[in-house]
């Protein structure tokens, strides 16, 4: 825990020398994410589940996810409870990578909520300025065993 506080205060401390947030929305969405990582880190969860909701000009699938030795284990339809193909659903590792990425590559613009006490990505959102393109995605009820 030590050892993360520090390096929070160095990232911090490089931010804010390189010209701070406000020259940078990216610079400043890296520190969120930054930190953020490093409180779901801390927690050691490996073993988890989530309802995961794509709010798109797509037929929506409510879907729970259940995680495993950080692997996708079990997906499923909240409503149905049809069973779905593990691959291309996310873990919390891959979307703080899916977050990774839209910052590194913005288009016209990302807007992301983190939980608080766990750090990971509670909603996603994608604006775009083709129409029926842009996105959110919600991650909610996250539960340990």
């Amino acid at each position: 825990m030590k050892t993360n506080l520090v390096s929070l205060a160095l990232v911090a401390t490089f931010v804010i020398g390189c010209g701070g947030f406000e020259e940078d929305q990216s610079q400043q969405a890296l520190f969120q994410l930054s930190v953020n990582r490093m409180k779901w880190d801390n927690q050691h969860i490996h073993d988890y589940s989530f309802d995961y909701d794509v709010e798109a000009n797509i037929a929506p699938r409510p879907l729970r996810i259940e995680v495993r030795a950080d692997t996708v284990n079990r997906v499923s339809n909240r409503q149905t409870g049809e069973v779905y193909a593990n691959a291309g659903n996310p873990t919390v590792d891959s979307l703080f990578a899916r977050v990774s990425q839209l910052i590194a590559s913005p288009g016209d613009g990302i807007r992301i909520q983190y939980n608080s006490p766990l750090g990971f990505p509670e909603s996603i959102t994608v604006a775009s300025s083709v129409p029926d393109t842009g996105y959110t995605i919600t991650v909610s009820n996250l539960v340990t065993p």
